[in-house]
């Protein structure tokens, strides 16, 4: 993990990963309760964004109290996020429905269309899990 000296204060970057698909920065704030500091996190950007969630990082350090962490995630780091969880519970029946229907289609689509035989191995693991097809 490099650490990016910023003045007084740094910045901690993992380096993203193959399977990472979206970055975002958390920081903390001073201690709520004397034993715990507040946790902030920035909104999840692709991993795209990087090198701008990096040098938004730098630029905000010098504001800062506490290190910022740039981390980087995979998908399904990004769907245990507690908002995501939220926004899944929130869903009603018909919104799962259309979801799922999605969710197949796209699975489908890769199994049909993908030259990546560990992704095509994958989907198809999704699908078995979903009763969709059997292994």
């Amino acid at each position: 993990m490099p650490i990016i000296k910023c003045e007084e204060n740094r910045v901690a970057a993992d380096e993203p990963g193959p399977d990472d698909t979206h970055v975002r920065i958390i920081w903390f704030g001073p201690s709520q309760d004397g034993a715990h500091r507040k946790i902030f996190e920035g909104p999840l950007e692709p991993i795209g964004n990087y090198e701008d969630a990096v040098s938004w990082a730098v630029q905000k350090a010098a504001q800062m109290v506490f290190p910022l962490y740039v981390v980087p995630m995979t998908g399904a780091e990004v769907l245990r996020t507690e908002k995501v969880q939220r926004g899944f519970a929130t869903l009603t029946h018909q919104q799962r429905g259309e979801l799922r229907r999605e969710v197949l289609t796209m699975l489908t689509r890769i199994m049909r269309d993908c030259d990546d035989p560990v992704v095509r191995a994958d989907a198809h693991e999704v699908l078995v899990q979903m009763r969709v097809v059997r292994g």
